[in-house]
């Protein structure tokens, strides 16, 4: 256990995170306003605030490091700019500790992009691009990929017009569950009995999106059905449910449809022939590795090979934008193997390819400089620049980007398409620039006012017992949800 000493302001939480980029598992404690006791490990974020500047004290103290550092920090917002500097004493003990230098330095947050457009408002590219690299110590690569991701969404972001927004469908089933897997997703066998009542629920959902949105104004842009595995549904099940939503909604301004059908033992000729008859404009195939003993290894009960047949079928059924998943880190895969699967996504055409960082659920990479866990740092992050150099040369651009919690060294999910064929709610949804409503376990509504830089998220039940169990709750969020847009459009 490791103390968290926090005395004189509110930095815990950057604190916390940027100590996870470097101890992924590590267990903290906080403790407020007290002294730090000796003789444990422990971490100090002290501040003290003067009439017109503040000074900032951190202190480290683990095993037989200890190191400590002080700043004066002055400016208009003196609480933002302590914060900066304190999280950039820390950075530089952790370094020095540990031995290791992230790529994406002290920025810890979910969406990299948003910080770029953020400082555009008020900067030149080139001040942006300084203050990435010279304050928050950002890499030089990674920062040329937020500015490519950055300029490949613009775009797609003021095409979207303020009564739009975009429905995502949950379902969350799988054939089996991944090892590496920190969805809500759960096994179709598992709840088999339970499917159609959750069918029906969500389609009951989905009718009174659609009535709430009318009362709004709003006009639907954007399907995604996600999961889970949506595919792992009977076609049936499937029909009631594309039903409800091509019978609900009016779809004058959907430019984008996408379904998930993210393993392949869950496809054949005669699903994908009923799907090609739906709104489908895109598709997902997700093949993880094109390495058969990784594939054993995180519990998918296919082959790469099943994964090129399954394309093969998606291809030959008229899907012109397909997709698949990559995942750098995976338990037994090499850089080389790695690089393989990339060339084999290639080589399959795929319109989108998306290249996911492992993310830990538990212990994990603990980096130190005595242990070898480091390596496996070093190896995804070659992984995922080699993957980058790979894909920019055979014509994909980077077009969206997010990182997970305890994602291995900190590094990021980018999803990358052949030009024109970005897919647009991954934008909408990952740049908050409108709104999203989210049917079924585990989905998120985000409501956006872009007018105030508001978000108000409202969530669904997580698991598809409780869902179905307080399914009037979920309809009563949903009027809350409407409300809230209702408000925010009075004048």
């Amino acid at each position: 256990m490791m103390h968290l000493y926090i005395n004189g302001n509110n930095y815990h939480y950057s604190f916390e995170q940027l100590l996870r980029v470097f101890m992924p598992d590590i267990k903290l404690e906080k403790i407020y306003n007290t002294p730090p006791e000796e003789g444990g490990d422990y971490v100090l974020c002290q501040s003290r605030e003067n009439d017109d500047s503040l000074d900032i004290e951190v202190r480290v103290s683990f095993g037989d490091f200890k190191r400590k550092a002080a700043k004066t920090c002055n400016g208009e917002d003196l609480y933002k700019t302590g914060e900066l500097r304190a999280c950039q004493l820390l950075y530089d003990m952790l370094v020095e500790y540990s031995g290791y230098i992230p790529a994406w330095g002290i920025q810890t947050g979910v969406r990299p992009s948003k910080i770029y457009f953020k400082l555009l408002r008020n900067n030149t590219p080139e001040q942006a691009v300084k203050y990435l690299q010279e304050e928050l110590f950002i890499s030089s690569s990674k920062v040329d990929i937020v500015k490519a991701v950055c300029e490949n969404e613009l775009a797609i972001m003021e095409s979207s017009a303020a009564d739009q927004f975009s429905l995502f469908v949950s379902i969350p089933f799988c054939p089996s569950r991944c090892s590496y897997c920190s969805f809500i997703s759960h096994s179709y066998e598992s709840l088999k009995k339970r499917i159609p009542e959750y069918v029906n629920l969500l389609c009951e959902e989905i009718a009174q999106i659609a009535s709430l949105s009318k009362e709004c104004g709003l006009h639907l842009r954007s399907v995604y059905i996600g999961g889970g595995t949506p595919t792992v549904l009977e076609i049936a099940q499937l029909e009631q449910i594309f039903d409800a939503i091509t019978t609900h909604f009016d779809f004058e301004n959907v430019t984008e449809f996408t379904i998930e059908a993210g393993r392949p033992d869950t496809l054949d000729a005669k699903k994908l022939a009923f799907l090609k008859k739906q709104p489908v404009t895109r598709i997902t195939v997700n093949a993880q590795s094109f390495n058969d003993e990784v594939l054993r290894t995180i519990g998918r009960n296919h082959t790469a090979e099943a994964v090129k047949e399954a394309y093969k079928l998606t291809r030959e059924s008229g899907f012109d934008n397909i997709n698949t998943d990559l995942i750098a880190g995976l338990e037994g895969e090499s850089v080389d193997s790695f690089l393989n699967s990339v060339r084999s996504a290639i080589a399959l055409k795929a319109e989108n390819i998306t290249i996911h960082t492992l993310a830990l659920k538990r212990s994990s990479f603990l980096i130190t400089r005595d242990d070898t866990k480091g390596q496996i740092v070093g190896i995804t992050a070659e992984m995922i620049e080699k993957a980058n150099e790979i894909l920019t040369q055979s014509g994909y651009e980077p077009y969206y980007m997010y990182r997970q919690s305890k994602s291995v060294g900190n590094l990021e999910n980018t999803g990358w398409a052949l030009p024109g064929k970005a897919c647009e709610y991954n934008v909408f949804m990952m740049e908050e620039v409108q709104h999203v409503f989210g049917a079924g376990a585990g989905a998120v509504t985000r409501l956006v006012n872009p007018e105030l830089s508001e978000i108000k998220r409202i969530f669904n039940f997580k698991y598809p017992y409780e869902y179905i169990a307080d399914f009037e709750q979920m309809k009563a969020r949903k009027i809350e949800a409407a409300s809230i847009i209702k408000k925010w459009q009075k004048p």
